[in-house]
């Protein structure tokens, strides 16, 4: 049980060696990355993007391209831009054109650090040739050529001058100054001195850097530049998430980082991720057997679905169904139809019936007088009349199951971490059950799906210096999304996601909120669906990220928007109350207290006006 436990728990990038090399799945869009131009890899955390970057890495390519040294394509290295150190380059002790130059010093020297480790491996690896120099580098860099005469004496030279350049940062005034390279040079002398001086076939250098979003707005202006004038052998590849890349601009204002003159851009969301998702739990799932575990090779067959029907009968269709025979059976013109109807067929008349307030003796005959009608209306809102079925049962503790691989996916919403997750906190779900069966039922994976999104809501808090906003809006709105679910009434079915309207100024306070939630995966920014006028400006539609839709039990998938007012959503800030009842509009109702899920009850002092 203890290898069970573990079989999707490890979810994070920074695996072990043995992980890597057991788990580790070619994502759909690795080819562009492997292209020699440079590349944007655009992604939330845990899509996936320090994974693949780190896999460009030269010591981690190798096994997995299964090629010796002198025969790989590529050699790349791997830069994580640290959020902690590259803040401290400003502030009124210099100029701002010598903090510009200190930072691209300190760049280079990261950079060759790295380049530097990839040498000594090429040397260990017999794929560095004898006319190898590394003197221009040094040069560059500030150093003396006589004193720095390979590798591993200018590693030495740069450790020194990462902390001198350290020391000089945080005291300014104190330390005395340090050399500034000039941007990029000496990383262009290094790459094109071991394009040369290796034994490799005319080698591709990889620069990767992840979290770029972690750069202010002038370092990133700073880096572009690096990115435009990239030459062969190098070219970078950058990760960073969405709305990460804050300005295309250079060191030359006027010259603009663009794509795809520039760089490629990859967003990790739009590329297949259903089937690299399945891929890697299929890889986990088959190590897993041939381990010894009682575990099927197949996701489907570890992941148990519900088709709707058996969902309705699961959430107790049968109740709903016994009322309405109750209530039709003294009509004789009905006597046959109803004996020919199945428990989730009346149920769905009952839910109809609420919807339209027509009467259920009407809808009966309008149903056994035209059946081909109905069919397609089942087909088209079955699934909404889902949410209603347990509406008003108190002590319902499941009122809509998240099951099966394809909600699992839907909920994941292009994050291989969050669909990890969802399926290591289902297995976990699972075993305390009590006996494992050799699959994850239904029940477990929706106790999981809530137990990840409350996860996820308790840490929006800290993400960043907006949280608490962020994670209040994300109260509010998902909030709303529960009451219309469970509510038919005058309203569109699976209504899950929003254009924000009102006046320029209202609309802008509230899409920076909105804009900071997407890139902490609190929302997601969507194309509109539809024009609602030929010469209507089509702005963004945005949703919660499915991963909450189990926590506040309302439809995963994308479907139909609703508008909310911009000064209705910025209520939530104060009071929370009038907000909900200004977006769910004249027939607004909301749950009371006793007859809310219990996971939105504990929030009930926030949606009454109070704090979180």
């Amino acid at each position: 049980m203890d290898k069970l436990r573990t079989l999707f728990s490890d979810y994070r990038a920074e695996w072990s060696s043995d992980l890597f090399d057991n788990f580790f799945v070619i994502p759909p869009y690795f080819a562009e990355l492997e292209a020699p131009n440079s590349c944007k890899l655009m992604g939330g955390r845990g899509t996936g993007k320090t994974t693949a970057l780190q896999s460009l890495r030269f010591d981690v390519a190798m096994p997995r391209l299964g090629q010796p040294p002198t025969k790989m394509p590529y050699l790349g290295i791997y830069l994580r831009i640290n959020k902690n150190r590259v803040p401290v380059f400003d502030g009124p002790e210099l100029s701002q054109k010598d903090w510009d130059l200190l930072f691209c010093h300190y760049i280079n020297l990261l950079i060759c650090l790295e380049l530097c480790h990839l040498t000594k491996w090429l040397r260990v690896n017999e794929a560095l040739s004898p006319e190898f120099q590394i003197s221009t580098t040094a040069l560059s860099l500030g150093g003396i050529e006589a004193e720095i005469c390979d590798e591993v004496a200018l590693e030495s030279y740069i450790i020194r001058s990462l902390i001198a350049a350290e020391s000089y940062v945080n005291n300014p005034k104190d330390a005395n100054p340090v050399f500034r390279s000039m941007a990029e040079s000496p990383v262009r002398y290094f790459a094109e001195a071991i394009s040369n001086g290796s034994l490799v076939d005319a080698p591709l250098i990889f620069c990767c850097i992840d979290e770029y979003e972690n750069l202010t707005d002038r370092q990133q202006a700073l880096m572009n530049t690096y990115i435009k004038h990239a030459e062969p052998p190098l070219s970078y590849k950058f990760g960073v998430r969405q709305h990460g890349l804050r300005t295309h601009k250079t060191r030359n204002q006027n010259d603009l980082l663009n794509t795809p003159d520039d760089y490629r851009e990859v967003d990790v969301k739009n590329t297949r991720f259903e089937e690299f998702a399945e891929s890697v739990a299929t890889r986990r799932l088959t190590v897993a057997h041939e381990g010894g575990l009682n575990v099927p090779t197949r996701l489907s067959d570890f992941i148990q679905s519900l088709s709707l029907v058996e969902e309705a009968e699961l959430l107790g269709a049968s109740k709903h169904a016994n009322s309405v025979r109750e209530q039709l059976e003294p009509s004789a013109d009905l006597q046959t139809w109803l004996s020919s109807r199945t428990d989730v067929e009346l149920c769905f008349l009952a839910f109809w019936h609420e919807k339209t307030t027509t009467s259920l003796e009407q809808l009966a005959l309008a149903w056994k007088k035209n059946p081909t009608e109905w069919r397609t209306r089942i087909g088209n809102h079955l699934y909404a009349s889902i949410f209603w079925i347990s509406k008003g049962w108190k002590g319902k503790r499941i009122r809509k199951y998240y099951s099966g691989p394809k909600t699992l996916l839907g909920m994941a919403s292009g994050n291989i971490r969050y669909f990890l997750e969802l399926l290591d906190e289902s297995v976990s779900a699972q075993l305390e059950i009590g006996e494992f069966p050799g699959h994850i039922e239904p029940k477990p994976q929706t106790v999981a799906a809530k137990r990840v999104g409350a996860r996820r809501l308790k840490q929006l808090g800290g993400l960043t210096e907006n949280g608490i906003e962020i994670k209040r809006l994300v109260l509010g709105i998902g909030r709303v999304f529960f009451e219309r679910a469970r509510s038919p009434l005058k309203r569109a079915p699976e209504v899950n996601q929003f254009l924000v309207t009102g006046s320029a100024e209202d609309v802008e306070i509230v899409r920076r909120v909105l804009v900071e939630g997407v890139s902490h995966l609190a929302f997601e920014s969507l194309k509109p669906t539809k024009a609602t006028s030929a010469d209507e400006k089509q702005d963004a539609e945005y949703r919660l990220h499915p991963i909450y839709s189990a926590y506040f039990e309302y439809a995963h998938r994308s479907k139909r928007s609703a508008k909310f007012p911009a000064k209705s959503i910025l209520k939530f800030e104060n009071n929370p109350r009038q907000a909900m009842r200004e977006l769910l509009g004249d027939d607004f109702t909301t749950v009371e207290f006793e007859d809310l899920p219990e996971q939105i009850a504990i929030f009930s002092n926030f949606y009454e006006g109070g704090e979180s």
